[in-house]
């Protein structure tokens, strides 16, 4: 008589290969959720930017006034958007801005 010692070995298989699917799935949320994150902070990201460069051009502005460029300011719009503008005098002149919006900063600078 013969006895049969593989019997479990198709749901061993079974479970081996749900595993596997299991962890490449898992595997594919994560990077799923991570792309995610980083699309949802474009519009965060973009006004940062634009908050930035309205640091610059009032500062080149007053620059070319003959008044103190350096800047730090803030408008609240429900969620505050700040640039910070800090300038090197002497040749070149150079204007740094950092403009920030939420939890997200940019920075700009520039030199002439």
């Amino acid at each position: 008589m013969k006895k049969n010692n593989q019997k479990g070995i198709s749901l061993l298989l079974t479970i081996l290969i749900m595993a596997a699917l299991l962890a490449i799935a898992l595997g594919l949320a994560r990077l799923s959720l991570g792309e995610l994150r980083l699309v949802r902070d474009i519009p965060n990201s973009l006004i940062a930017y634009y908050a930035a460069e309205s640091g610059i051009e009032k500062a080149i502005y007053l620059d070319r006034k003959g008044e103190d460029a350096s800047l730090d300011e803030c408008l609240d719009a429900g969620n505050t958007i700040c640039y910070t503008v800090t300038v090197t005098s002497g040749p070149p002149h150079k204007i740094s801005s950092n403009g920030s919006y939420r939890n997200i900063r940019r920075n700009i600078e520039i030199s002439y």
